[in-house]
Order: structure tokens, then sequence, then C-alpha cells
């Protein structure tokens, strides 16, 4: 009996040590995934071509397909801070929250009474040297590579180059290229990941032609 018991004794000492070394093992598991930076939620990509939403009004009797780009630009920055509500959902949330001006999403800045987490901290389109805007004059590419270091904003671009008119068009702009002579973006137009330059500009276009204005809606 002596035996058996020295046995069992040993082997409970043994399981015990096992279990201990296992919860240290555990305790330093969930410390390093606490330590962790949150990740950033995954982009959501939309197009105002979409079936489902492209000949509904958003606003001022507008429809996503003619004029929505704005709003779809707003949509896929919302998806940045984890938001799932698709451009119809965020167009009545920002009406019902006074961002719109007819068919105008002129009052950006009250998009926190509709997305909490969120911050309008107004448009970039000026020369930093005088009045002119960046429709006048190259845009200020430093500003707006400062600007992309804190993560994707929207842009203004001419949808249709060949015209003399100017045809007001929004992008989400995500990053510089590695030569930084172009930008990245995810164009509402069709919900694709593309190139500025090779979608909105002349052949002899350089960047600081095709950019004419920044609107900095950001994760608060």
């Amino acid at each position: 009996m002596t035996e058996v018991h020295d046995s069992t004794l040993e082997l409970f000492r043994a399981a015990r040590a096992a279990l201990g070394q296992a919860s240290d093992l555990l305790d330093k598991g969930l410390g390093e995934v606490m330590e962790q930076e949150p990740q950033p939620a995954m982009l959501t990509l939309y197009s105002m071509r979409d079936p489902r939403w492209r000949d509904l009004e958003y606003a001022g009797g507008v429809t996503f397909a003619t004029a929505g780009c704005y709003v779809v630009a707003v949509a896929v920055v919302l998806s940045l801070a984890g938001y799932t509500d698709d451009p119809p959902e965020v167009a009545r949330k920002l009406r019902d929250a006074g961002c719109f001006g007819g068919a105008n999403l002129s009052r950006l800045s009250y998009i926190v009474d509709a997305y909490p987490l969120m911050r309008y901290d107004g448009p970039i389109d000026a020369s930093k040297d005088g009045p002119l805007r960046w429709h006048d004059c190259p845009a200020d590419l430093e500003r707006l590579r400062i600007e992309l270091e804190q993560g994707p904003v929207i842009i203004e671009a001419d949808f249709v180059t060949v015209t003399p008119a100017f045809n007001q068009h929004f992008c989400v702009a995500l990053g510089f290229t590695d030569t930084g002579d172009d930008i990245w973006i995810a164009d509402p137009w069709d919900g694709s990941e593309t190139l500025l330059l090779e979608r909105y500009a002349q052949d002899h276009w350089d960047l600081a032609r095709a950019v004419y204005g920044v609107r900095l809606l950001r994760i608060a």
C-alpha cells in the first residue's frame, strides 16, 4: 500500500507542476495579446453603380449612379472605423444629421451626430502661399503626403479630363505609390482600387495637376 501511495503522490505532484507551467504560458500568451495594438478594420469598397442602389435617390432628387461618388466615398472611409452601413444607409443617416444642403454634402462636420467615431477637419484645396485654389495651381503634394500618413482621405478629381469644364468626382486616396508619382485610390465609380493618374488624368498631367482638393474625414 505504501508503494502505491507514494507512486500516486508523485503522479499528483507531476500533474500539478505541469498544470502550473500551462497556466504560466496561458497567462503570458494572454498578456501578449492584450498588449498588441488593435488591428484596423478592413476597407470596404463600394460602387455608386451597384445594382442594389444605383437608381435610388439619396438627396435632393439625385441618384447614386448620377452623382453619388461623395456619399459612397464617405461610406468607404466609415468602413475603416468598423461601420458596416451601405451607401443608402449612410445617406439616410447623413440626411437625418443635417449634412446635406439639397443634393450637396456641404455640412459634413455634422457627421459626428450620425457616426460618433468620426470627425471632419474640413477641406484642403488652396495654396499655402496665396489665395489660389488647387483648381488654378498645383496641389500641395507634401501636405497630402502628411495627411495620408495618418490614413486614407477623400480627394477631389476631374471625372472627364478631356473637356474644358471641371467635372467633380470624389475618390478615397489610400497612399502614394512606391515611386511617389501616383496615388492608389478606391474609386466609387466602380468600387475598384486603381491609380489616380491612370484613370483621371491626361497623359501629360503630373500628380499635382490631377488632385483638386482633399476632404479630411477622419476617425476621431
